[in-house]
C-alpha cells in the first residue's frame, strides 16, 4: 500500500487544480469560437447594449496577428496585458506573489481607467 504523505498530497492537487483552469479556459476558448461563428462578437454588449471594459480585445489581437499595429491600438490598448493575466489564473502559486498581485491590481486598474476614456470620448 503506497503512503501519502503532504507534499505528495500538495503536489497532485496544485496539479489537478493546473488541469481545471486550463480545461476552464479550453471551454472558455471554444465557446467563444462557437459565439463568433454565430455572429455576436460581445455577449455583453449583445444582451445589455453596453461595451464592456475588455471590449475589442478580440479585434486587437487579432490586428497584432496580421501586422496592423494601430489597429491594435485603435481596438483595445490592453488586451495582450489582460490576457496573459487571464492565462496567468492557472498557476495558483502567482497568487501569494505580492509583486504578482500588484501587478494584476495595476494593470487591471489600468484598464478601467482605459475604458471610462474610451467610453467618455465615445471610442467604444
Amino acid at each position: 500500500m503506497r503512503c501519502f504523505t503532504l507534499e505528495y498530497i500538495r503536489t497532485h492537487k496544485v496539479r489537478q487544480v493546473r488541469i481545471e483552469r486550463a480545461c476552464g479556459l479550453l471551454a472558455a476558448a471554444l465557446a467563444f469560437l462557437l459565439i463568433r461563428a454565430l455572429g455576436v462578437t460581445c455577449l455583453i454588449k449583445y444582451f445589455t447594449g453596453i461595451a464592456c471594459p475588455t471590449c475589442g480585445m478580440s479585434g486587437a489581437v487579432l490586428c497584432l496577428l496580421n501586422g496592423d499595429f494601430e489597429g491594435y491600438i485603435s481596438s483595445n490598448a490592453f488586451a495582450l496585458p489582460v490576457g496573459a493575466i487571464i492565462c496567468s489564473l492557472i498557476f495558483p502559486e502567482l497568487w501569494k506573489k505580492r509583486a504578482y498581485i500588484a501587478v494584476v491590481g495595476t494593470v487591471l486598474a489600468a484598464n478601467m481607467a482605459y475604458y471610462i476614456a474610451r467610453m467618455a470620448t465615445g471610442a467604444l
